[in-house]
């Protein structure tokens, strides 16, 4: 082990503190890596571990502990100390395989009481300030980065509560039929100190798999930060010929948190899946043909995709929240089986008229949420970062395209589901099409 200076920050804290777990080989690379470690394959001309320890210096994470083993010699002769890359390097080099959780354990009792864990095969570029700032707001032992992806199938998948607290983590192959998708990104803050007394009966244990469920279980508090941010793992020489792409067409600058951003505003029924009436039911839910390939298609350029949907039927007790999560669990899945997903969804629950059977009276309300006010579109721009101004609404109901226009998005109403038939307002869209894979083709045409 090499130890360098230990600093301190202006206000004498803890100068911040990265574990970087840069062991991997890169067997599925090799073809392009020419047998380097994995953390060294180059992207756009520089080792991919290079760019991770640029973005920590970038946000003052300048005190960076290296997790090395497969050709450790090669990645330590290139960074050295780090004072070239403006941080101080730590090398643990690990002699046999202990697993993530086995080798960040070993050396947590050098560490500082919090630290960011980042992974050595993942291109990133997000706003850790923000991630920082969550943590320490929610107070919690550990807080894990999640985000929508489009390989949800063999990702971990973790569950959260309308509070955020992490509820399980879903290792994949996934459990259950239908599952969120909410994507464990493997970026982490974890508090030194909920790690005591903490042990895993297992040769080479994982952070994910292991560890934090076993913290879970044990009654740590761990929180999920929910971004839209850009985020890919280099496991596969598609993904890295992907990351290059997505970097050369400014897709990963436009994701950025800070940046002001475009949306895909979707309703649901009519749009995405086949209007049935009031879907109570998730055997009724079905996506519309062609739904997948169009919402991937957005996913690709940058578009962030924020479904607002009116949900009455909760008010009207026909449905019950659990039940609506469970539609829109099946919904995920099925897109995220196509390459596609939703980075945000929001709904209203409440219905203004009364009389029915079943109904919650707490929700039987005038709310500001309900289309075609446009409370949902304000909710996302606040959380989301979006610019209404060159954002766009898809719609097939004329509350639809009253809260597009509302808004100031672009209003396109589609001839699936009630194709505007319903007439409760008197709205004209900006544009008529077939259905949404023609409605993102006319987006995608006006924003180039």
């Amino acid at each position: 082990m090499i130890r360098l200076l230990f600093r301190k920050d202006c206000k004498g804290c803890l100068i911040r503190q990265a574990v970087i777990l840069a062991g991997g080989k890169g067997t599925r690379l090799k073809n392009i890596s020419s047998d380097l470690p994995k953390p060294m394959v180059p992207i756009l001309g520089k080792p991919l571990l290079q760019h991770i320890i640029e973005q920590c210096a970038k946000y003052d994470f300048l005190d960076i502990h290296l997790l090395v083993s497969y050709k450790s010699e090669v990645i330590e002769n290139f960074f050295g100390d780090g004072s070239q890359f403006c941080v101080s390097i730590t090398y643990h080099r690990e002699e046999a395989p202990r697993g993530t959780a086995g080798a960040l354990l070993d050396i947590a009792p050098q560490l500082n009481e919090q630290f960011l864990v980042l992974y050595g095969d993942t291109y990133f570029d997000v706003e850790l300030d923000q991630f920082f700032s969550f943590h320490h707001e929610k107070g919690g032992d550990a807080s894990l980065f999640l985000h929508p992806n489009d390989h949800p199938c063999d990702s971990d998948l973790v569950e959260v509560d309308d509070w955020l607290k992490i509820i399980a983590i879903h290792g994949y192959p996934h459990d259950a039929q239908w599952r969120r998708n909410l994507v464990n990104a493997a970026i982490y803050i974890i508090n030194k100190k909920a790690l005591t007394g903490i042990y895993l009966d297992s040769d080479r244990p994982d952070i994910a798999k292991e560890l934090f469920p076993l913290m879970i279980q044990l009654g740590k508090n761990l929180y999920g930060y929910l971004s839209t941010e850009y985020i890919k793992d280099m496991g596969t020489p598609e993904r890295l010929s992907g990351v290059e792409k997505d970097i050369y067409s400014g897709k990963v600058e436009l994701l950025k948190q800070t940046n002001s951003k475009r949306a895909l505003f979707l309703d649901r029924d009519g749009v995405i899946n086949r209007e049935v009436g009031h879907l109570s039911s998730i055997e009724k839910f079905e996506l519309i043909n062609g739904v997948c390939a169009a919402i991937r298609k957005a996913n690709q350029v940058g578009l962030l995709v924020v479904v607002v949907t009116n949900q009455p039927v909760i008010a009207r007790g026909e449905l019950s929240e659990f039940e609506l999560q469970e539609i829109h669990n099946k919904m995920d899945t099925l897109l995220g089986k196509n390459g596609a997903y939703i980075d945000r969804l929001y709904y209203c629950p409440h219905h203004p008229d009364k009389g029915f059977e079943k109904e919650v009276d707490v929700l039987k309300i005038d709310c500001d949420c309900r289309k075609p006010k446009i409370g949902l579109f304000l909710q996302a721009v606040k959380e989301l970062n979006i610019s209404l101004q060159g954002s766009w609404i898809v719609g097939d109901r004329s509350a639809d395209l009253l809260a597009g226009k509302r808004a100031g998005v672009g209003t396109i109403l589609v001839e699936t589901g009630f194709a505007g038939k319903d007439k409760i307002y008197n709205i004209e869209p900006d544009f008529i099409v077939d259905d949404l894979s023609s409605a993102v083709d006319l987006v995608l045409e006006h924003i180039k």
